[in-house]
């Protein structure tokens, strides 16, 4: 085992540490692909490095062990893996898939609950409105919501929700939320995912209605009756509303018929070669190209 072994890891989670910091110059609909991809491969690059040092540490301490796994599994010469190592691999590995593991129950069960929720109307006069997936889904409005809004505003609201569920951005959230977990140092990756996805649906919203000032006007309107009812939670200023509103009160950004498809399977071609790599598929599949 050498630093080669740490080499995908490391080259992935850099690039979604930087990606998280600096803002994607694309239209959010690619800037949230691009985004979650990076987010996905990130996570099964580290998370399968540190299974395999941590296989690896294992068939040291038991020998006979290393006779019953896959070749590919093994690193291929006969050096052990020294416990400083192996120890933290070990507990890494049972960190990451506890938190995946978790995370995963908790998703499914708050989607579930909300599936229950989304055949009624909420009783509150809370604002709200949420995505909620699945074929017994929808769109979970509160009464609050609909008292407040007019109707050229509740149909913006159904139009940026109905986007959500339309794009299946829940699948972009999970995979954020998974890769967050298991590796600290991607939450500000996950963040910039979230908020290119609700440009996304902003924009879809726009584009549906033909007018950009009246999503923003909702945008920032239900914000504001969302604090003023819940004086703890993020208003106006929170959750990327101000930034949201003066995007859709500028021009409507580029589409990138050319630049948005090239950047996403670059990206993801690279950062899933290593993903590769990182899990010793390579060697799983006899992919001698790699």
């Amino acid at each position: 085992m050498n630093w080669f072994t740490f080499l995908p890891a490391g080259i992935t989670l850099a690039l979604g540490v930087l990606l998280g910091r600096l803002p994607l110059p694309l239209h959010p609909m690619w800037s949230g692909r691009l985004l979650c991809t990076v987010a996905g491969t990130t996570g099964l690059a580290t998370v399968g490095t540190f299974v395999f040092v941590a296989v690896n540490y294992w068939a040291t301490l038991h020998p006979r062990t290393a006779d019953r796994l896959p070749e590919w599994t093994l690193v291929g010469d006969d050096d052990p893996v020294p416990a400083w190592l192996g120890v933290p691999a070990l507990v890494l590995t049972a960190v990451s898939l506890m938190i995946i593991l978790w995370r995963s129950v908790r998703w499914v069960t708050e989607v579930r609950a909300a599936q229950r929720m989304a055949r009624s109307l909420l009783e509150t006069d809370v604002p709200v409105a949420v995505a909620v997936p699945g074929r017994r889904g929808g769109v979970l409005v509160s009464r609050g919501l609909l008292k407040a809004l007019e109707p050229a505003e509740l149909e913006a609201v159904f139009q940026h929700e109905g986007s959500h569920l339309r794009h299946r951005h829940h699948r972009y959230l999970a995979v954020g939320a998974l890769a967050a977990g298991a590796l600290p140092p991607l939450r500000w990756l996950n963040e910039r995912m979230r908020f290119a996805l609700e440009r996304w649906a902003d924009e879809d919203a726009a584009d549906a209605i033909g007018d950009r000032e009246l999503v923003a006007r909702t945008i920032a309107r239900v914000a504001i009756l969302r604090s003023q009812a819940l004086p703890g939670a993020m208003g106006f200023t929170g959750s990327g509303v101000v930034q949201r509103v003066r995007a859709l009160l500028d021009e409507a950004p580029g589409r990138n018929p050319v630049t948005g498809p090239v950047a996403l399977i670059c990206t993801g071609l690279a950062t899933g070669t290593l993903a590769l790599v990182a899990l010793q598929l390579d060697h799983a599949f006899n992919l001698s190209f790699i």
